[in-house]
């Protein structure tokens, strides 16, 4: 739940930001930005997706360790950003040369020093991570939110062009959470030790994840360089393939991010527990928390779902003033529930010491979307993309669940609650579409049939049993009961109910 508040609260403050960005430099500019970002995401994944998630395990494992740890992971990272900068400086003509628009490079090398402060904050987040210290994490993030929100606005005052202000107020924004979660490390009493040996066990483990999550910022980039090119061929010219690229992608995906916030902080507080129960070879734990977070991600997407497709175009005239954007919005909100489950399996496939199998399952995915997608050539649309990022998301999540159950052996009880929700979703899209169109005005009818939807199929969910307290607080009593007649025995771990 704090890790919840804190990311709802950062979520928001981008989401607003993002807003305001979209306002400021428009659906063109959103476009000639996401392709800069889509690459960097890829150089920054590059650097820093493997080495804070390894530093978390073997902290949770070995406290004792984690300043030799941490010295290792900030010299690798700290060395092989600024090889990394180094050669994009280098070769920034022939990378520049695959963008649509030659302005995305320019932002791409404005945002190069965030790489340095990024690779500080990795190391010294991995820790924190690790030793369950989720709320300095949290505030972490939230003040890097706000530095780059407080950043951007300053820096539109002082360049004229504003897709650059934009991206310079990244590069200000690393560099304030890169030194606030070093004092934040210091002030905890902890010190940096011999890194001698901990580089190759670091390095060894880091690689296959790096690898996963390096491909999926490549097939973002992919995707911003493939989907203005499909629409291209579709008859559609360079200025109006950015606009529908950055009107969907670039303003109507985030807003599908927005509400699985609580499932990507659950996905995060999961890493170093179920790590740790797994090292521990505590099988019963393991079980109890894939089946609860599974459950619990298809619930929290499938109870959103209906007021998502009930009110995509509203929400995207009145937030984006954007009439695509929200159309877009509505025919993707199915998304929200492969999103979801995506998210959570694989982070269980990293806690589970199976990072292999999180990147192959994720290349079929991203394989299977490429071939749907260059399948319509000449007739490509975004519907059609919708469609191919679906599919692709679906099948990699049964891969998942199939490689989690092979490791585990945990029961598919997530299908009772995702079934119960899915035949509640369509009474409680007809309710929401009926409460926004009783209620006048702009703002007030989205945000009452909003939450009256979701309120709707919550009730679905409980009344029809997708929601078990009875359960849990069965669970909860027995444990309390067994406490009390074996004082001396260290109970199983309270996070698993």
């Amino acid at each position: 739940m704090t890790m919840t508040t804190f990311t709802f609260i950062e979520r928001t403050l981008g989401f607003l930001f993002k807003i305001y960005l979209s306002r400021e430099i428009g659906a063109i500019g959103m476009g000639i930005y996401s392709v800069a970002l889509s690459f960097f995401f890829v150089l920054i994944t590059l650097l820093t997706s493997g080495i804070p998630l390894v530093v978390s395990k073997q902290t949770a494992t070995n406290k004792a360790e984690s300043g030799g740890v941490c010295s290792a992971a900030l010299i690798f990272e700290l060395v092989t950003a600024l090889i990394v900068c180094l050669l994009v400086v280098l070769f920034q003509k022939p990378i520049g040369a695959l963008f649509a628009d030659s302005q995305s490079m320019t932002l791409v090398i404005v945002m190069l020093p965030a790489l340095v402060f990024s690779g500080v904050y990795s190391a010294f987040r991995g820790v924190l991570w690790g030793e369950k210290r989720f709320t300095t994490v949290s505030v972490v993030e939230l003040i890097e939110q706000i530095a780059r929100i407080v950043g951007c606005v300053v820096l539109f005052s002082l360049f004229s062009d504003k897709t650059t202000a934009v991206a310079a107020s990244m590069t200000v924004a690393c560099f304030v959470s890169a030194a606030a979660v070093a004092l934040f490390y210091f002030l905890g009493k902890r010190k940096l030790k011999s890194p001698k040996a901990h580089f190759k066990p670091l390095i060894a483990t880091s690689v296959p994840i790096t690898l996963s999550r390096t491909t999926s910022s490549i097939n973002n980039y992919i995707i911003a360089i493939a989907m203005p090119f499909l629409l291209m061929s579709s008859g559609l010219n360079t200025e109006q393939s950015m606009y529908v690229f950055g009107s969907c992608v670039g303003m109507a995906l985030p807003l599908l991010y927005l509400p699985i916030t609580v499932v990507g902080s659950l996905a995060f507080v999961m890493i170093p527990t179920l790590s740790e129960a797994y090292a521990k070879g505590d099988k019963k734990s393991v079980c109890s928390q894939i089946e609860n977070a599974l459950s619990f991600s298809v619930i929290i997407a499938a109870i959103i779902l209906p007021s998502y497709i009930a009110l995509g175009e509203p929400l995207g005239t009145f937030i984006y003033n954007n009439t695509d954007a929200g159309i877009f919005l509505k025919k993707s909100a199915w998304l929200l529930l492969p999103l979801a489950f995506e998210n959570i399996a694989s982070s269980m496939l990293n806690s589970l010491d199976l990072e292999r199998k999180s990147l192959i399952n994720y290349l079929i995915g991203a394989a299977t979307m490429y071939v749907i997608c260059f399948a319509f050539y000449s007739r490509f649309d975004m519907d059609v993309f919708i469609l191919a990022f679906g599919l692709s998301l679906i099948m990699s999540s049964v891969l998942d669940v199939i490689d989690i159950k092979r490791r585990s052996g945990f029961k598919l009880k997530f299908f009772k609650p995702l079934f119960i929700c899915l035949a509640g979703a369509y009474p409680a899209w007809l309710f929401t579409e009926y409460i926004h169109s009783i209620i006048p005005g702009t703002v007030l009818p989205i945000i009452v049939a909003g939450i009256g939807g979701v309120c709707f199929c919550a009730l679905v969910a409980v009344i029809f049993g997708a929601v078990d307290f009875e359960m849990t607080m069965g669970r909860k009593s027995k444990k309390g009961k067994k406490s009390k007649t074996l004082k001396n025995r260290k109970p199983l771990m309270e996070f698993k109910d």
